[in-house]
């Protein structure tokens, strides 16, 4: 045979369980421990994403600013193109720039519509050659006979806080304009 409890001992079980029942000392503690973890990583994670596309808007604003200064020039030489490098790493700023790879390339086309590059400028990478064929661009960008300024710009993000966004993220945008001055712009 089992032992059974006493009936003063199952009283004072069911005491002590009632008792359990109503206390809420802690409760909130033990709430905050369980969410604290998720609340961290919602805002940690809220942050490194808004930096992310912060450095992602930069990216496109250089590139617009490198195409459309180009594009305002009747002629570019050195000089030119080295305060333009240097205007689209101050719009990116505060990112570090040392490693941002930015190109400006000038497509001509031919009356049949062939395009090539006529001339290309870069930093941190290669220029394009000159005479290359163009042949991934975008319809209607460029008509038959006219030029177009490219800007290009690719930076390799990495957080500062890596507490969600591990590693680097590859940015990159490009930017069509189309010269105002002078059909095609010639580089000194």
């Amino acid at each position: 045979m089992r032992d059974q409890p006493s009936q003063a001992a199952r009283r004072t079980m069911l005491g002590t369980l009632r008792r359990l029942r109503g206390a809420n000392d802690g409760v909130s503690a033990v709430e905050f421990a369980i969410i604290a973890p998720l609340m961290l990583v919602l805002y940690f994670g809220s942050v490194e994403l808004s930096l992310l596309m912060q450095a992602d808007r930069r990216v496109t604003s250089a590139s617009a600013t490198m195409g459309d200064l180009t594009a305002r020039s009747a002629t570019v030489a050195d000089n030119d193109i080295d305060q333009i490098f240097a205007a689209a790493e101050f719009v990116m700023a505060p990112l570090p720039t040392q490693n941002a790879r930015l190109r400006i390339s000038s497509f001509v086309a031919d009356p049949a519509g062939n395009v090539t590059v006529g001339w290309s400028d870069a930093r941190n990478t290669a220029p394009l050659s000159v005479g290359a064929p163009v042949t991934d661009l975008p319809n209607g960008v460029i008509a038959p006979g006219g030029s177009v300024i490219f800007a290009e710009v690719e930076y390799q993000y990495s957080s500062r806080i890596e507490f969600v966004l591990k590693g680097e993220r590859q940015l990159e945008e490009e930017f069509y304009m189309r010269p105002r001055r002078v059909n095609a712009i010639p580089r000194n």
